[in-house]
């Protein structure tokens, strides 16, 4: 099989078929574009500082976003890129965030001393925001929102994110899942002065194992936020490398995303045909927020796990007893996923 030919296919099926079922994760479940993988075995220069490598990337990645490339941030993933983030905009006000959401970026403001402020969402899990409500907040407060946010997949509208930009000191819009939705906030980055837009591409490229994210700020805010402009030598080589080979193939990795937006669909309407569980919730991103119907969610976790398919538990606490999540992958997944709900239907 020739280069050309193995472009974007991700893993082999193979390495599939010895695999666990996992449909617990967010990155894309076809793997990295092959030449991702050519590129890091024929790289003799792992061990080297990125420099050079890495303001060509940032370059490219500039060029595909539509912005210049002075604005762009390079970091070590993601929740690197959002700890640096949140260490600059301590000292301002709090962050507010739009729980129930992942957990972990609140984790990531705690650990350098930036308080949050929690803005709970509706039931239908909308940041439904009030502009009286956001007028009372403390002074200086700043803003992080995920859309689509993770459990629920759900977006920020363009109204509400503007709302929150007009009255925020910095508004931080998480993407990371954004490949996986018909739109994107970008467009406010360069409308708005506090607007800062991330992603990463652990999630759709597939590059988990080689964390690689960006932040595209403004200019108003480069000299506050970035600092690091120009030092791509932090940067670990391998994702960098591993990143520039994505931008090659780029065509045959986003034909992957289609894909598995394509069984999300499938994913759903298999799921609503199931008496286990429930799809209440529309969702934008490669995953679906599902409810167990006829015992808990972790009960039906756990049974999924025996039969060797994971899900991913909900953390949130209000969550965590009804509700799980489970990733769109490949259809032979889908099957199996079907097949151990059918199953542990008949034993309840």
């Amino acid at each position: 099989m020739s280069g050309r030919d193995r472009r974007g296919s991700g893993w082999p099926e193979a390495r599939l078929e010895t695999a666990s079922t996992r449909l617990d994760l967010t990155a894309n479940a076809y793997g990295p574009s092959f030449m991702v993988l050519e590129a890091l075995a024929g790289a003799e220069d792992l061990h080297l500082p990125a420099g050079d490598r890495a303001e060509e990337l940032r370059s490219r990645l500039a060029a595909h976003l539509g912005v210049p490339p002075a604005s762009v941030l390079l970091a070590n993933g993601i929740d690197r890129l959002l700890l640096d983030l949140f260490a600059r905009l301590r000292g301002s006000g709090p962050l507010v965030v739009f729980p129930p959401s992942d957990p972990v970026p609140g984790m990531l403001a705690a650990q350098v001393g930036l308080p949050t402020l929690d803005l709970v969402r509706t039931p239908r899990f909308e940041t439904a925001l009030d502009t009286g409500i956001l007028a009372g907040l403390p002074v200086g407060w700043s803003a992080y929102v995920q859309s689509p946010n993770d459990p629920s997949g759900t977006v920020l509208p363009a109204d509400e994110a503007v709302r929150l930009a007009r009255h925020a000191e910095v508004l931080i819009i998480d993407e990371r899942h954004g490949a996986y939705s018909p739109r994107t906030l970008q467009p406010l980055a360069r409308e708005f002065d506090n607007v800062v837009i991330v992603g990463t591409f652990e999630t759709w490229a597939g590059l988990a194992g080689l964390p690689l994210a960006w932040a595209v700020i403004p200019s108003r805010l480069r000299a506050r936020l970035l600092p690091a402009v120009g030092s791509g030598a932090a940067l670990a080589m391998g994702a960098v490398i591993a990143g520039m080979a994505t931008m090659d193939d780029l065509p045959a990795v986003l034909g992957n995303v289609r894909q598995i937006r394509s069984e999300r669909a499938r994913l759903y309407r298999t799921l609503r045909k199931l008496n286990m569980v429930s799809v209440p919730y529309p969702t934008w991103s490669n995953f679906l927020l599902v409810r167990a119907e006829r015992t808990t969610a972790p009960n039906l976790i756990a049974a999924l796990d025996r039969r060797g398919v994971r899900v991913a538990a909900v953390e949130d606490e209000s969550l965590r007893e009804r509700t799980m999540r489970i990733s769109a992958g490949r259809p032979a997944q889908t099957d199996q996923l079907r097949r151990a709900l059918i199953e542990i239907g008949l034993t309840l």
